[in-house]
């Protein structure tokens, strides 16, 4: 009897490695976060055009005792997130802004500790109070909004703005303009070791949606009205978190709440005089994409409109600009695999805080203009400077 289990179980053992083996080596490496939450293939998935990476990083994650011109706080769009381990730095809106203004620019996880302990420990910290950087930004994902986000307490976290303190003087631009390196996403080699184990994480969370008809996980396959919008080989389908379609987004009273949360963590930030706070939250793929679906949403997230109503609380909306490149024919703002920008969408928030910055009187403005001959000459001949697009 136990001789005839252990055929049972061994021949069982060799059908699984029979197909196992084969999905593993024919699997590109796992790369987008919605494809490895749930279990889709980067083959289908992935993008084909290149992302671009700084070599070395331009930003650098925040060490005690430096000091920034720009400190960041923010989650998996402004750093690698906790589950992207081997993800390269060097690829965010954080290394594109230090390279179209010059300004020094800090990173620090806000997805754990919890934020309110993670700031209110900053703002406590001989750092902020020896060292302040000009600009604070607060960089949250806009589904970490449907839960409160923690206050701060002004008298306990940071010393008051002494008594007719001058503003700070503006920070001149110097552009670092330094060029990307291109990014390829990893594809499967005959020569390297299989992702045996993602191959078998993809078959445990594909096979109930494949067999059953499961849908109801936390990814969802959705299909776009437009073809074009990703340069995945899906070019009719892409991935979106399912929480990107609750509809506590509508709830005003609700967002009115965290607004009003955040506001005080403004207050408590400012309150030494020096530093200046920033709000950004960065919109879900599914709030930028809702118009382009072929069955959208019945509802639209309110939280741009919301929280820019209160004109105190300095914030960047992006979500209406997002949509308006995708409208145009941008490719691949947010990743065909993943929750968060692409290249183009990394590119567009470090321009829009780049300006905000320069409204807001910390920055001053650097000159756009094309890199182009001022007096006449004569073209093909050496004394005509070739034309140059700037892109910021």
């Amino acid at each position: 009897m136990r001789g005839g289990l252990d055929r049972i179980v061994l021949r069982g053992l060799a059908l699984g490695v029979a197909v196992l083996m084969p999905l593993a080596f024919a699997l590109d490496p796992p790369d987008g976060d919605l494809t490895r939450l749930g279990g889709f293939a980067e083959n289908r998935f992935g993008p084909t055009a290149p992302q671009a990476i700084f070599v070395p990083p331009l930003a650098e994650a925040a060490r005690p005792g430096a000091s920034y011109d720009v400190l960041v706080f923010g989650d998996g769009f402004s750093r690698p997130g906790a589950e992207e381990r081997h993800a390269p730095h060097g690829r965010y809106w954080t290394d594109h802004l230090r390279n179209l203004t010059g300004l020094t620019v800090g990173v620090q996880p806000a997805d754990a500790p919890p934020l309110s302990a993670s700031l209110s420990a900053y703002l406590a910290s001989p750092d902020f109070r020896e060292r302040p950087p000009r600009t604070l930004v607060l960089q949250l994902s806009e589904r970490d909004l449907r839960e409160r986000v923690g206050s701060l307490e002004l008298s306990t976290v940071t010393a008051a703005r002494p008594h007719k303190a001058a503003d700070p003087a503006p920070i001149a631009a110097q552009p670092l303009d330094r060029s990307p390196r291109p990014l390829q996403r990893a594809r499967a080699q005959v020569w390297d070791p299989p992702p045996v184990g993602h191959a078998l994480d993809l078959l445990v969370k594909a096979l109930p949606r494949a067999v059953l008809n499961m849908v109801d996980g936390p990814v969802e396959e959705r299909t776009l009205a437009y073809a074009g919008l990703f340069s995945s080989a899906a070019a009719t389908t892409t991935l979106f978190h399912a929480e990107d379609f609750r509809p506590w987004r509508t709830d005003r009273r609700l967002l009115e709440d965290r607004r009003a949360g955040l506001h005080a963590i403004q207050d408590a930030v400012e309150a030494n005089g020096v530093t200046r706070f920033l709000l950004l939250v960065a919109p879900d793929k599914g709030t930028v994409y809702a118009d382009f679906l072929l069955a959208p949403p019945p509802h639209r997230s309110a939280v741009d409109e919301v929280l820019s109503a209160d004109p105190t609380l300095r914030t960047v909306p992006l979500a209406s600009g997002l949509t308006a490149l995708a409208a145009g024919g941008v490719r691949d703002l947010y990743a065909p695999n993943g929750s968060r920008w692409g290249l183009e969408g990394q590119l567009y928030a470090a321009r829009t805080v780049a300006r905000t910055l320069e409204r807001m009187g910390v920055l001053t403005a650097a000159d756009r203009s094309p890199n182009v001959a001022i007096l006449p000459c004569r073209p093909t001949q050496p004394d005509c400077p070739p034309y140059r697009t700037r892109t910021d």
